[in-house]
C-alpha cells in the first residue's frame, strides 16, 4: 500500500511539473552551495595562507568575493525553489482533493452506511497534508543531503583519497545505523494513525447525534466511550515518542558524538602521517559535522515520512478498495420514454455467498404511468426494493428494466437522474432553503423554487423565517422540525420533475393537517409519471391505481384498495382494519 501511495503521489507530482521539476533540479545546487562551496573555498584560502611563502592578500581577493557570492547566489535559488515548490505543493494538494472527493462520492451505498463519516474526512485531511510533507522531504531533505553526499565524496578524493575513503565509510556505517533503527517505528505510526481515526469518527457521530445524546442524558456514557479510544491513541503515541527518544535519538547523538571526534582523530593523523594539507583537513571537519548533522536530521525526516505515510495508507486503502457497485465499461445513458419498471426473476441477498437470501426470483411489472403502493410486515422487502432500483445495490440474479433497457447496462448518473427519490428520512446540506430545494434542479429560477415549496406545503413556514429561502437548515437540516425537513425534500422532488417516482414513507413525519394537502400535491406530481410509495400509513396509497403487499420478500397480494380489503383474512384488510379503527395492534 505504501508503494500505491507513493506511486500515486508522483503521478500528482508529474502532473504539475512545470512547479514540481525545479525544485528538484535547483535543490542540489541550493544546497551544495550554501553548505559546501563556502567550506572549499574557505580551506583553499586556508591551503594558501599556511604555505611557507605566503601569497600576497590582493590574491585572495576572487576567494573572499566567492565567500561572499556563492551562499547569496545559493540563497536566491533558494527562493526561487520555495516559490515554485509552494505551487506544486498547493495546486497537488488541491488535485488530491478533488481526486479523493470525486472517488467518495462515487462510493456504492454500502460504504457510505459502514463508513464514520467523521473518520473518513479525517483520513481525506491527512492524505492531502501527507503530499506536502513526502514532497518537501524528497525536495528539501532526500535530494539536497544526496547531492551534498556526492559532491563532499568528490571533494575530499581529489583532495586526499584516504580523507575522502574514511568519509565515504563514516556516512554510510551512520545512515545505515539511521535506517535501522527507524524501521520499528513505523508500525506504531501506523496503529497511532488509526486509532486516531477511530478517535475523530467517534468525535463526529456523537457531535452528529448530539440531540440524542442529551435527550437520554447520556454524555457521560458517552465521555466514557471517548476517554477509552482517547486512551488508545495515546498509548501508540507514546510508545512512538519514547522509541523516537530512546534508542533512536540517543544512539543517534551519541554516534554524531563519536563520529565527529573520530573525524578530529582522523585529520590529525591524516596531517602527521600522511602529509595531507591543512585545508583538507579543515574541509574533513567542516563536512563531517555538515553531513552528521544532515543525517542527524534524518531521523526527523524519517519520522515525519511516517507519520505522512501511516496517515496515507489509511486513505489509499479506502480507494484501492473494491466498488460494490460500479458502471459497466460500455455502459449507456438511460433514455426513459414511458416509464415501465420490470422486474424478472430478481434474487438478492445481502450475502456474497447466499446466505440472508430475501428476493428469490422475484417478478412484478408495473406500468407506464401507474402509481403502485407498497406495503407488508418490516423486514419484508420494502426499501430494498426502492434501493435495487436505484441501484444502492445490485441483484444477485435475474434482470431490472426501465423502459426496456437493462439498469446494470446504464450509467447510474443517468439512471438516478430518471428517477425522484424521497426517502423516510430526508437530509439536507447545511445551506440555504433555496439551495435544498434546487439541488435537483441547479440553476432553477426562484419562481419555480417558489411554487414547488408551496406544493410541498412549506411555502408558508418557509415566509416566517428571518432570512426566508435564503435561510441556513443547519447540519443535516437540524434547525428544522422534522416535518419542515419532509417537506422540503418533497419541494425538491417536485421541482426535480423525473418520470419516475419513488417515495419511501414520505409524509411519515407530517402531521394529519399536512399530511392531507401534502396527498394532494403528491397526487398531481405522480399524475402521467409511474410511481412507488412505500407507505406503512395506508391512507398514503388508498387511492393508487395499484397496491402490492410484500412479505418475507414475495408479493403475496397485488391489487387495487378495494380489492384487496374484501380478503377479509388477507395481510392488507387486516392492516386496514387496525389502522381505520384507530390503533394498530
Amino acid at each position: 500500500m505504501v508503494k500505491d501511495v507513493l506511486k500515486y503521489y508522483a503521478s500528482v507530482a508529474w502532473s504539475l511539473r512545470k512547479y514540481s521539476l525545479l525544485p528538484v533540479v535547483l535543490s542540489p545546487f541550493s544546497r551544495i552551495g550554501l553548505d559546501y562551496i563556502t567550506p572549499l573555498i574557505v580551506a583553499e584560502i586556508i591551503n594558501r595562507i599556511s604555505r611557507p611563502e605566503r601569497p600576497p592578500i590582493r590574491s585572495l581577493g576572487w576567494l573572499v568575493f566567492g565567500f561572499f557570492a556563492v551562499p547569496f547566489v545559493a540563497e536566491l535559488i533558494w527562493r526561487l525553489l520555495l516559490w515554485s515548490a509552494n505551487r506544486s505543493d498547493a495546486y497537488g494538494m488541491e488535485k488530491i482533493a478533488n481526486d479523493t472527493f470525486s472517488d467518495l462520492m462515487d462510493r456504492s451505498y454500502d460504504f457510505h452506511v459502514n463508513n464514520f463519516s467523521g473518520s473518513i474526512v479525517a483520513k481525506v485531511n491527512r492524505f492531502i497534508s501527507s503530499y506536502e510533507s513526502l514532497y518537501g522531504v524528497a525536495v528539501y531533505d532526500i535530494l539536497g543531503t544526496f547531492a551534498g553526499i556526492v559532491f563532499a565524496v568528490v571533494v575530499l578524493m581529489m583532495a586526499s583519497w584516504q580523507v575522502g575513503l574514511l568519509f565515504v565509510l563514516t556516512m554510510i556505517g551512520f545512515a545505515l545505523l539511521i535506517y535501522r533503527l527507524t524501521r520499528k517505528r513505523f508500525a506504531y505510526n501506523t496503529q497511532r494513525a488509526e486509532h486516531e481515526s477511530l478517535q475523530t469518527g467517534q468525535l463526529a457521530d456523537a457531535l452528529t447525534n448530539a440531540i440524542t445524546v442529551k435527550t437520554f442524558a447520556k454524555e457521560k456514557h458517552e465521555l466514557i466511550q471517548f476517554k477509552v479510544i482517547s486512551r488508545n491513541v495515546t498509548k501508540f503515541r507514546l510508545k512512538a515518542w519514547d522509541y523516537q527518544n530512546y534508542p533512536l535519538d540517543t544512539v543517534t547523538s551519541n554516534t554524531v558524538i563519536v563520529l565527529n571526534t573520530s573525524a578530529l582523530l582522523g585529520s590529525i593523523y591524516a596531517v602527521y602521517r600522511l602529509n595531507a594539507p591543512l585545508g583538507s583537513v579543515f574541509l574533513l571537519l567542516a563536512y563531517v559535522r555538515t553531513l552528521t548533522n544532515r543525517l542527524y536530521d534524518f531521523s526527523r525526516v524519517m519520522r515525519n515520512t511516517e507519520n505522512a505515510l501511516s496517515n496515507a495508507v489509511e486513505m489509499m486503502k479506502v480507494i484501492k478498495s473494491k466498488q460494490t457497485v460500479t458502471d459497466q465499461s460500455e455502459a449507456v445513458v438511460l433514455k426513459p420514454t414511458e416509464g415501465a419498471i420490470k422486474l424478472t426473476d430478481v434474487s438478492f441477498s445481502y450475502q456474497e455467498d447466499k446466505k440472508s437470501v430475501l428476493f428469490e426470483k422475484l417478478s412484478v411489472s408495473i406500468l407506464p404511468g401507474q402509481s403502485v403502493g407498497v406495503v407488508g410486515p418490516s423486514g419484508g422487502g420494502k426499501t430494498t426494493i426502492t434501493k435495487l432500483l436505484l441501484r444502492f445495490m445490485d441483484i444477485r440474479d435475474g434482470e431490472i428494466t426501465i423502459d426496456g433497457q437493462d439498469i446494470s447496462k446504464v450509467t447510474q448518473t443517468s439512471l438516478r437522474d430518471a428517477i425522484t427519490y424521497v426517502p423516510q428520512e430526508p437530509l439536507l446540506f447545511h445551506r440555504t432553503l433555496k439551495e435544498n430545494i434546487a439541488y435537483g434542479k441547479p440553476g432553477a429560477r426562484l419562481k419555480d423554487i417558489i411554487d414547488a415549496a408551496k406544493q410541498a406545503n412549506a411555502h408558508e413556514f418557509i415566509e416566517k423565517l428571518p432570512n426566508k429561502y435564503d435561510t441556513l437548515v443547519g447540519e443535516r437540516g437540524i434547525k428544522l422540525s422534522g416535518g419542515q425537513r419532509q417537506r422540503i425534500a418533497l419541494a425538491r422532488a417536485i421541482l426535480k420533475n423525473a418520470p419516475i417516482v419513488v417515495l419511501d414513507e414520505a409524509t411519515s413525519a407530517l402531521d394529519s393537517t399536512s399530511e392531507k394537502l401534502i396527498q394532494e400535491a403528491l397526487f398531481s406530481l405522480m399524475k402521467g409519471r409511474t410511481s412507488i410509495v412505500i407507505a406503512h400509513r395506508l391512507s398514503t396509497i388508498k387511492h393508487l391505481d395499484r397496491i402490492l403487499v410484500l412479505e418475507n420478500g414475495a408479493i403475496v397480494e397485488d391489487g387495487t384498495h378495494d380489492e384487496l380489503i374484501e380478503k377479509k383474512n388477507g395481510i392488507y384488510a387486516v392492516l386496514w382494519a387496525h389502522q381505520s379503527g384507530g390503533f394498530i395492534e
